[in-house]
């Protein structure tokens, strides 16, 4: 091969290298090599990086042609792997005798790849070859020989990993239990689970390590089935929680009605970890022909059974568990308590909603209380109606879980009660559930829920107004911002200083001018809340001149530290030529030095995207490193003009 056809050659192996995956959707292509150049790059002088890319090549694409040339890179210490890699997925017979045939006089760790690679194609022909392996005294050459046969599980294969279960050496034993696991999985995935079963059930006696007998117990589940319930309920009744555990999660996975019931039947008959493991799976198997035996487990006296039970019936119940589930959340007992009301709470199924609605308004103030406040959980539209009648209660608690589903659930149609709530309320508690059950329907219910909210204002105490006046600001909208507006002259300065705060939060720019105007006041209080605010809605402007002139503005009127500090930072997210312009003369007020410096690096690392910009943002970062004297900003706009320069 010339000079001149070699770099063509080479070049297309490289190509090879980075489009490995997708090489057959390149091979008519004229620039791709083929076959016979690929076999040439194998037997030349070519490097390591040549020949792999050849060899990727080549399993894609690579003939009975390319074989030999593969072959005779098997017993390279340095190439073997590179030549496996080709040939394990070829369809040749051909292939599978190089493998076997270099087996016999390739040493070390070559040796010990061909025989993965037996494996990986499974290849029955090398049985003979790899049983004696398994007495090699290289550890490695014997572990992979277990391996391989586990995974080609020929009969021939299988007894020879079993005939060596007590002959090989103890460091090798892990990898043959491994390999029998192997080679009973791969008998049920091939459909000979009457060959897996005597494997499992060999591997599931006492000498072998705990991790290899589970595995055997879900295998021999899975080689056969039909008597694999009663494989389960054995061990159920057994007392390896190992055993037990892995039962339960084997009935989660599988399915059928007869197995079911096999399962409820039994139920009642087992220990205690035993049913606890099996109403955790029946839970999981989600067959609602197991509810009648877990709702006879819930009336068990071994507690561990009991709450099992209820948490299954979650999965398991309907309605016509709910009034039992509810007498439990009185059962005096923490924990039962808990688990009905978490059964209750996740409970599925036709008219549970309306069963624990029905049983709530017959329970007591204190059991009400914890139904409504599981309603809101579920977020149950039976709850509504409910709630808000229990405003009227006597009992505290009921009321504020009335107060708490309406905050969740609650719409146009309950803001007058929450409004009426809101003025009623007994203490501040109360008065406070009542405030976040009328910002939660005012927050969704907008300008319809307004008008309720507006009219209670004109009568309410001072308390109540600061309350509605919140509320008022969560609805939004032009009416409601007149709302606020009238309320800053209000003369009670407790619902005054509220409407300032609520100005100061407003989520839309109609409240810009008013904020301003508030900026430019005497009053502290006021000028610094309406001043954050304006500079708050300046960073949602969506014009860069009005921006600019928001901050600009924003700047001369911070009075304190504070709020300068936001402006700068406010200025930071605006990349341009002016906003350096405003921030440098900043590096030299201690004060905010920092915050200019901050700003700076973030607005220059975007002007140094562009050409045109870049002088003025390196000019700006080499300022930082001269004035700021904070460590990590310095060494932030070093690192910053490092990358520009």
């Amino acid at each position: 091969m010339n000079g001149k056809t070699w770099q063509v050659v080479r070049a297309g192996v490289l190509i090879a290298v980075i489009l490995a995956g997708g090489y057959s959707m390149l091979a008519a292509s004229e620039d791709v090599p083929n076959e016979a150049a690929l076999i040439g790059v194998l037997k030349s002088d070519a490097g390591w990086q040549e020949k792999l890319a050849a060899c990727r090549a080549l399993r894609q694409i690579g003939t009975p042609q390319c074989i030999p040339a593969l072959a005779a890179l098997l017993p390279n210490e340095q190439l073997s792997h590179m030549a496996r890699y080709a040939l394990e997925p070829m369809p040749y017979p051909e292939a599978g005798q190089s493998l076997r045939d270099a087996l016999v006089t390739a040493k070390g760790a070559p040796k010990t790849g061909i025989v993965i690679s037996l494996g990986a194609r499974r290849d029955a022909q090398a049985v003979p070859l790899l049983v004696p392996l398994l007495k090699d005294p290289d550890k490695d050459l014997a572990c992979a020989a277990a391996g391989a046969l586990g995974r080609i599980a020929t009969p021939g294969a299988v007894t020879a990993l079993l005939d060596s279960r007590r002959t090989v050496s103890d460091t090798v034993r892990p990898a043959l239990a491994e390999g029998l696991l192997a080679s009973g999985q791969r008998l049920v995935q091939d459909g000979n689970g009457v060959l897996a079963a005597p494997v499992f059930k060999e591997l599931l006696a006492s000498r072998w390590p705990m991790f290899v007998r589970v595995g055997a117990f879900r295998g021999l589940a899975s080689a056969d089935p039909e008597k694999a319930p009663e494989q389960l309920i054995k061990a159920l009744k057994g007392k390896t929680p190992e055993f037990r555990d892995v039962a339960a999660e084997i009935i989660a996975e599988t399915s059928g009605p007869d197995a079911t019931a096999l399962y409820a039947k039994a139920l009642r008959k087992l220990p205690k970890g035993g049913q606890v493991a099996l109403l955790r799976g029946l839970a999981d198997r989600k067959d609602p022909a197991a509810r009648p035996a877990v709702v006879k487990a819930a009336e068990s006296g071994k507690k561990e059974v009991k709450l099992a039970a209820l948490k299954a019936l979650g999965v398991l119940g309907g309605a016509e568990d709910v009034a039992w589930l509810v007498k439990l959340i009185n059962s005096g007992d923490a924990e039962t308590t808990d688990a009905a009301k978490a059964s209750l709470t996740v409970m599925c199924g036709e008219g549970v909603g309306s069963a624990i609605a029905a049983a709530a308004s017959e329970s007591e103030p204190a059991v009400r209380a914890q139904l409504l406040e599981l309603m809101a959980t579920r977020r149950a539209k039976e709850a509504i109606p409910l709630a808000v009648a229990s405003l009227g209660n006597a009992d505290a608690s009921v009321r504020v879980a009335g107060l708490r589903v309406l905050d969740q659930l609650g719409g146009k149609d309950e803001a007058p009660m929450a409004v009426n709530a809101v003025l009623k309320a007994a203490d501040d508690s109360e008065r406070a559930a009542a405030e976040k059950a009328l910002s939660g329907i005012c927050s969704r219910g907008g300008n319809d829920s307004l008008p309720v909210v507006l009219a209670a204002m004109n009568e309410a105490s001072s308390a109540s107004r600061v309350v509605l006046l919140r509320a008022v600001g969560q609805t939004g909208g032009p009416e409601a911002l007149k709302a606020a507006l009238a309320a800053l002259k209000d003369p009670d300065q407790g619902v005054s200083g509220e409407a300032v705060r609520v100005l100061s939060n407003w989520a839309t720019l109609d409240a810009v001018p008013h904020l301003l105007e508030l900026a430019k006041s005497d009053d502290l209080s006021r000028q610094v809340l309406a001043l954050r605010g304006y500079v708050r809605l300046a960073g949602i402007e969506p014009s860069v001149e009005t921006k600019t002139q928001m901050l600009t503005t924003a700047m001369a009127l911070a009075k304190r530290p504070e709020e300068k500090k936001l402006v700068l930072g406010a200025w930071g997210t605006l990349p341009t030529e002016q906003s350096l312009n405003t921030l440098r003369p900043y590096l030299d007020d201690a004060a905010v030095r920092d915050e200019a410096a901050s700003a700076i690096i973030a607005v220059a690392a975007e002007l140094a995207k562009n050409q045109q910009t870049k002088p003025q943002a390196v000019d700006a970062l080499k300022a930082v490193v001269d004035k700021c004297e904070n460590a990590q900003l310095r060494k932030k706009a070093q690192e910053a003009l490092g990358r520009l320069q």
